[in-house]
């Protein structure tokens, strides 16, 4: 269980996390992924760790796939923080970074990955960031949706001609049974019940960029290059 001690990179799974992983790691394998990409944070580590010994594929580290850094405090951010977040996309607490920062890193990590990759690729990131490169696929993607991830998530995202696609009515076979919301894992070490607004948490898995999210959107699925604003 994540302790308030422990800096935020180092949150690692709950048991029903580790529990998640290694479920995820069975349906995945129809897929036909070839390359595993993930954020640094532990949890997201031992979220692809499953998958990728089971298909004998290794891990490659990708910085700029970690969590939105909103808060230097132990713990998650407050409500108000991270409804500031999605409010304000210049807004940061001191020494922090603002969320137009955070989607410009994970727009950038994406697309190198997406240019790079000869083959399907599974990206192992978390829940705020990966609505902020939802987000910047569609404006229509806010606090509302990044709440409603589950964990784990799994979103279908193409690169074609040089533009994204994201497939909305992609369901990963078997997902839904294991998937459990926000408020229903453990916040930190003692904490039994997680501020359900929050960013995803140390007790479970990383969301994975290659299958499904359910956001609240227009039914169209492809976007122009990213190219999002220097913060």
């Amino acid at each position: 269980m994540p302790k308030t001690s422990q800096p935020f990179s180092e949150w690692r799974l709950s048991p029903v996390g580790a529990r998640q992983a290694r479920q995820l790691a069975d349906l995945l394998g129809p897929l036909g992924i070839e390359d595993v990409f993930s954020s640094p944070f532990a949890r997201s580590l031992e979220t692809a760790a499953p998958f990728a010994k089971k298909h004998a594929l290794q891990v490659v580290l990708v910085a700029d796939l970690r969590e939105h850094h909103l808060t230097n405090e132990g713990g998650l951010p407050s409500d108000e923080v991270w409804c500031r977040s999605w409010e304000d996309f210049t807004f940061s607490l001191p020494g922090c970074e603002t969320s137009l920062t955070a989607q410009a890193r994970i727009c950038r990590a994406i697309r190198n990955i997406a240019q790079t990759a000869k083959a399907t690729s599974a990206i192992f990131t978390h829940g705020k960031i990966m609505a902020l490169f939802l987000n910047a696929l569609t404006s229509t993607v806010g606090r509302k949706e990044a709440e409603g991830l589950t964990n784990p998530d799994v979103l279908k995202i193409g690169w074609e001609n040089g533009a994204f696609t994201w497939d909305r009515h992609f369901q990963l076979a078997g997902l839904q049974p294991i998937a459990t919301e926000h408020r229903q894992t453990p916040r930190e070490q003692g904490t039994q019940t997680p501020n359900p607004a929050a960013p995803g948490n140390g007790g479970s898995p990383s969301r994975l960029q290659v299958g499904r999210a359910r956001p609240a959107v227009p039914d169209r699925d492809r976007y122009l290059p990213l190219s999002p604003p220097q913060p």
